[in-house]
């Protein structure tokens, strides 16, 4: 949360978390173009200078809010670096079937281009970094890295457009992290 130094109480941590959820309930209603930070403070019954003191405008506001959703699914690191990287695209597909599919939608679609782009700073990005990250807990620094990291998300949402929904844990173990974790294969000349 952006938290400028200001004179008086602290800020209730209440009211901001209130504010994040109406903000998130009301981008997947309207968009980011419909979404009026009046309404915001309204549906999270705070005064619209609590919020202003808080995000002083509606663009940092999304952010903030589309930022702690993705927060919320992050994947904790275990020792096994393999199921890390399985949990991380699972979580991935799930999320795909719930509340943040019209936000995909959107920055797929392109329909809504401000949203677009705050959904790719604030969630795609982020995941991307995730997920390039343990998969080099598994295969090291090889030079494909980012090709093999952004296939797994790649399929899941491929499966996502052609299929109507993501593809099935046991499709991102048994085919997805395999094809992610085999190396280059190149034709043999002749």
């Amino acid at each position: 949360m952006t938290e400028a130094k200001a004179r008086g109480r602290p800020f209730d941590p209440a009211v901001g978390r209130a504010a994040l959820e109406a903000t998130l309930a009301l981008l997947a209603e309207r968009g980011y173009a419909g979404l009026r930070v009046a309404d915001v403070a309204e549906r999270a019954g705070i005064g619209l200078g609590a919020l202003y003191r808080r995000w002083p405008d509606k663009r940092g506001l999304v952010l903030e809010a589309l930022r702690s959703a993705a927060a919320r699914r992050d994947v904790p690191q275990t020792d096994d670096p393999v199921a890390d990287l399985i949990a991380g695209l699972e979580a991935l597909a799930e999320g795909m079937t719930g509340p943040a599919r019209p936000l995909l939608e959107v920055a797929l679609s392109g329909s809504d281009p401000d949203l677009a782009e705050a959904v790719r700073e604030a969630k795609v990005i982020p995941l991307r970094e995730a997920n390039l990250e343990r998969l080099r807990r598994v295969v090291g620094d090889v030079a494909d890295l980012d090709v093999r990291a952004d296939l797994g998300p790649a399929l899941i949402i491929l499966g996502l457009l052609t299929h109507g929904q993501p593809p099935s844990p046991e499709r991102i173990r048994e085919q997805i992290v395999p094809l992610m974790l085999a190396g280059p294969r190149l034709p043999e000349h002749r």
